[in-house]
């Protein structure tokens, strides 16, 4: 009876310790896949702090005094029989801008300033006002290089970033001066790439960072404090953002970035004919009107009568066409597979962007 008392208590100290062991086991699991599920869900970057510090000093404010159009108030009126009669008068704007030379360029949007400024007026980020001249200016991209002079030996400058790098769903931060009120940060993600809405000259970034009025002109960064785009419009039915901001691209703003700063204006490809309005309305045909003697065209071979019927091996429309000639540099190539008049066979023509004198 002893004997079996003690198997007994054996049995039991083991199935104890068995059992023991068995709840540090499902413990230890179940911690170690909690810790896997906050790893999981805890994002790895909780600010973008650094991003905006980098960013932040290159991004100005824009003040703008521009001619407006005739007076006709009463008391304006009894004013300019006193002091002299006047045909305009001042109005103010506000915007942003980026710098990206250490001597005092800055990027902005042409909107910003307007087509005839009195006073530009730049604010640093420290409080540092200057004065800003005109560069140049491109309206069909919106974009205007200005320049001041820098007091300091060097400028905080905006890194570039390359922005085909981007893809739909990547954070970005716009840095601005919305509605005056000093540089603000908004965060957003790239909702979408290549956006034209009706201007052939840009691809748009797409974002649903905050972008408002007097954030024209400023910087849209990637998360690690690059320039990806500049902002300039909102598509909106209340006038304020409601998620749907546009910037330009960078790779954009890097092409004709040189053409304003040598040329005070962009340099486009050229290749010499026109379309018969006539047979693209009625007949919606590409055919070739004029060709410039000396032009690109006529050196290809091109004539009057030819119908395009395929530009870069697309079918050819009119939108297409424009697209493709809105874009182009001097030197670009440009394939344009056409049907000559009287002829049924198509022949394919490689055409070399020349620059209009």
């Amino acid at each position: 009876m002893q004997q079996l008392s003690k198997k007994f208590y054996q049995i039991l100290s083991y199935f104890l310790v068995g059992i023991l062991m068995g709840i540090c086991a499902v413990s230890y699991f179940n911690k170690k896949d909690t810790s896997q599920d906050n790893a999981f869900y805890q994002p790895e970057i909780n600010s973008f702090n650094s991003a905006v510090e980098k960013a932040s000093p290159a991004v100005v404010n824009i003040y703008t005094e521009k001619l407006k159009g005739p007076k006709n108030s009463k008391f304006l009126e009894r004013q300019e029989f006193i002091f002299g009669p006047s045909n305009s008068e001042n109005s103010s704007s506000l915007g942003s801008g980026v710098i990206f030379s250490s001597n005092g360029y800055i990027l902005t949007n042409q909107h910003v300033i307007g087509d005839s400024p009195v006073n530009i007026i730049i604010e640093l980020q420290d409080g540092t006002k200057a004065i800003a001249k005109t560069v140049g200016v491109d309206k069909e991209t919106d974009l205007a290089v200005l320049k001041i002079e820098a007091e300091e030996a060097d400028l905080p400058v905006i890194e570039i970033g390359n922005s085909d790098d981007l893809a739909i769903g990547d954070i970005v931060l716009a840095v601005g001066n919305p509605y005056g009120m000093g540089q603000s940060v908004s965060m957003g993600i790239i909702s979408a790439t290549g956006r034209e809405f009706n201007n052939p000259y840009s691809n748009y970034l797409q974002t649903d960072a905050a972008i408002n009025r007097g954030n024209s002109g400023g910087a849209l960064i990637n998360t690690a404090g690059s320039l990806v785009g500049i902002n300039t419009m909102i598509r909106s039915s209340s006038g304020g953002s409601e998620g749907i901001g546009l910037a330009i691209p960078s790779v954009t703003v890097i092409s004709i970035i040189s053409d304003l700063i040598q040329f005070g204006e962009v340099k486009r490809g050229w290749l010499g004919f026109s379309i018969d309005r006539f047979e693209l309305r009625s007949k919606n045909r590409l055919e070739i009107e004029q060709v410039a003697e000396g032009s690109p065209a006529d050196i290809g071979g091109l004539n009057a009568g030819d119908s395009l019927l395929k530009i870069n091996n697309s079918l050819a429309t009119y939108d297409l066409l424009f697209k493709t000639f809105a874009r182009l540099k001097p030197g670009d190539k440009i394939s344009l597979t056409v049907q000559k008049k009287d002829e049924e066979e198509e022949k394919e023509y490689l055409i070399y962007a020349g620059t209009k004198n």
